[in-house]
């Protein structure tokens, strides 16, 4: 049973380390931390300049209310479509249905007049003999 794939149990360590604690991350450099506060300082005030001018060029209440409108209307265009395909996959499903019970109405057709025109129909005087078991 001595496998050449197989490490004794004593060569396994005896104690494992699951949940070590990380070390720790280094600290961010001073001269970092500045260049970063400054350059969050410049994009918020340049975001909040951008604001305060848009509504002189743009009237905010129209642009609102036209992607409102455009929204209502592409929801309605959508349900229109959905409605649409719906009843071209019904329309498909009842052609579907209808050509089944055709074909399957012609072959019980063509098999019930090759039973009636068989010739092999047992005869009305014939008894069938069958075998009954008998019961404990």
């Amino acid at each position: 049973m001595n496998s050449p794939n197989l490490r004794p149990l004593s060569a396994v360590p005896k104690t494992r380390r699951v949940f070590s604690k990380r070390q720790r991350s280094r600290a961010v450099s001073v001269g970092r931390q500045m260049l970063e506060g400054v350059l969050l300082l410049a994009l918020g005030s340049g975001l909040l300049a951008l604001l305060s001018w848009l509504p002189q060029k743009v009237d905010a209440m129209v642009v609102v209310s036209e992607a409102i409108a455009d929204l209502i209307r592409g929801l309605g265009q959508l349900l229109e479509a959905l409605l649409g395909l719906a009843a071209v996959i019904l329309i498909a499903m009842l052609l579907l249905a209808g050509l089944l019970a055709l074909v399957s109405g012609v072959f019980r057709l063509v098999k019930s007049f090759i039973r009636f025109f068989s010739s092999e129909r047992p005869k009305p005087s014939q008894t069938i003999h069958r075998r009954y078991k008998t019961r404990r």
